[in-house]
């Protein structure tokens, strides 16, 4: 079985704001519905992306996914990641981590001893049946990075 998940962290080096239009109605994903109005085709309403996508740009890095140990739940080889340092990761929450001397990025799934808020391992969970989870107690050399907040996955390429 296979452990390895890399990925490459980047800074956020511009912070002009980034404005883009956004059509003021939603888009179905399923059912049916009546047509929007041909009005929409020029939307007058803005979103600042940076603002929307980054809480705190001092703490805020991209990373470039390396590998495809999270293909089951839609990270994908080469996606970008938005990652927040600083954040405590809550129960299932994807992180990156800083393990064995190498970047990876899992699903965050503590668990504690009983009747005790104290953390005895955590697992760290593959989304995909060819690689291992990693499970790191308090001898493992690991370090907590951050909490991924967003996923870019390019559809067309």
């Amino acid at each position: 079985m296979k452990t390895k998940s890399n990925i490459h962290i980047f800074g956020l080096s511009n912070s002009t704001p980034l404005e883009i239009p956004i059509l003021p109605a939603k888009v179905k994903a399923g059912g049916y519905g009546s047509f929007e109005s041909p009005a929409l085709d020029f939307p007058e309403d803005t979103i600042d992306l940076i603002k929307y996508l980054v809480r705190d740009k001092e703490t805020t890095f991209f990373a470039r996914v390396s590998g495809d140990s999270l293909n089951g739940i839609g990270v994908y080889n080469d996606d970008l990641l938005i990652i927040q340092k600083g954040l405590f990761p809550r129960d299932g929450d994807i992180v990156v981590v800083f393990y064995q001397g190498e970047f990876y990025v899992k699903r965050y799934l503590p668990q504690y001893k009983k009747d005790s808020f104290s953390l005895e391992e955590i697992r760290l969970k593959s989304e995909n049946p060819n690689y291992d989870d990693m499970y790191i107690n308090e001898d493992t050399d690991f370090q907590l990075w951050g909490v991924v907040t967003f996923n870019i996955h390019q559809l067309r390429k």
